[in-house]
């Protein structure tokens, strides 16, 4: 009979094998607890978490966890939010205690600056929230027909007939509002900052008392509205589209980038960039404005002229060159309607 030898387990190796799988769970159960369990229970802390947040000016949390019309917050826009809630100590007080409230009864979140959502992705049978920014309403109006109303430079509406009013929505913040309108062939703006954390209602006044002096046709305000409408229709300074005239393909590729198409004229988004010879001759930029837009924005021209790129609205010179000579700009532009549409064209 063959003999067979066995390997009996003694009591070190059942001690060796019971701390290994101790030690396993309680390192299961520690990433489990640092990665799961302490997080979700963090994430019910909404109210601590944003007051924690906005003291130390936090400004990833608020763009992870702050959103606006159901789009999380860009960099700046939280920083910018920040920023108002921390210069208005006050102001700052309400929002963490209005936080606070709403987390304590979410049911009842929806007015005041936030309300609180539970995105239904909490663990371990905690909630997760996300801090929504209810809209803020402006109410605009204005004494002056064709008062266009803008806010932090963008034009946000515009007032048709005198008396009437425009209601603009915005995230909770601070804002620089801005009327403008023709008031006898003369531009006139009237300015005022609001601070939107409740409705807002502004009345400008546009028309002048008696023996009040109106500002020039062309005077600085206006020529800043010039160079905003500009630079928001092709995202580059007015210097920069001005720079472009007579510059080879490279240059313009550099500068402005791939255009969308490039079928004899280079079509960017709101702008056409024409070549001759290789180099550009022209560049056509749309206004995005109607012909009563022009005139509220520049008022009435001298004369409308049929010429081969279309009707041009022509001003006394002198003005037009005191626009562009402002921004130290000396090539020829010109004001020019097509289909309805107001164009300026570099050449």
């Amino acid at each position: 009979m063959a003999y067979e030898r066995t390997k009996k387990s003694g009591p070190k190796r059942r001690l060796r094998i019971w701390l290994a799988g101790t030690a396993l769970l309680a390192v299961v159960a520690l990433f489990l607890y640092v990665y799961g369990y302490r997080p979700a229970a963090e994430n019910e802390k909404i109210h601590i978490r944003f007051k924690e947040a906005l003291l130390t000016e936090d400004i990833a949390f608020f763009e992870q966890t702050v959103e606006y019309a159901n789009v999380p917050l860009t960099r700046a826009e939280a920083i910018r939010f920040v920023r108002w809630l921390n210069d208005e100590p006050a102001l700052r007080g309400e929002a963490i205690a209005e936080v606070a409230r709403d987390r304590q009864n979410v049911t009842a979140s929806g007015e005041g600056l936030f309300r609180l959502a539970d995105t239904g992705e909490g663990r371990f049978g905690f909630a997760d929230y996300r801090i929504e920014l209810l809209p803020q309403r402006l109410t605009v109006t204005a004494d002056r027909p064709l008062t266009n109303v803008w806010l932090d430079g963008t034009q946000a509406g515009r007032i048709e007939k005198a008396g009437d009013t425009v209601t603009i929505e915005r995230m909770p913040g601070r804002y620089d509002v801005k009327a403008v309108a023709v008031v006898d062939g003369a531009t006139v703006t009237k300015e005022e900052a609001v601070t939107l954390s409740e409705a807002t209602g502004l009345a400008f006044t546009l028309t002048p008392e008696s023996g009040e002096t109106i500002a020039g046709q062309f005077d600085l305000e206006r020529l800043e509205l010039i160079a905003i409408e500009v630079e928001a229709r092709t995202g580059h300074p007015l210097e920069t589209m001005d720079g472009l005239l007579n510059k080879r393909e490279t240059t313009v590729l550099e500068q402005l980038g791939e255009p969308n198409d490039r079928n004899g004229v280079w079509r960017y988004e709101g702008f056409d960039v024409t070549f001759e010879s290789g180099r550009v001759s022209r560049i056509d930029i749309d206004l995005d404005k109607r012909p009563d837009d022009m005139v509220a924005l520049l008022g009435e021209p001298k004369e409308r002229v049929d010429t081969d790129l279309g009707k041009e609205w022509r001003y006394d010179r002198s003005l037009v060159e005191s626009i562009f000579t402002l921004f130290g700009l000396q090539t020829d532009k010109r004001f020019i309607e097509r289909d309805g549409k107001l164009f300026v064209v570099i050449s």
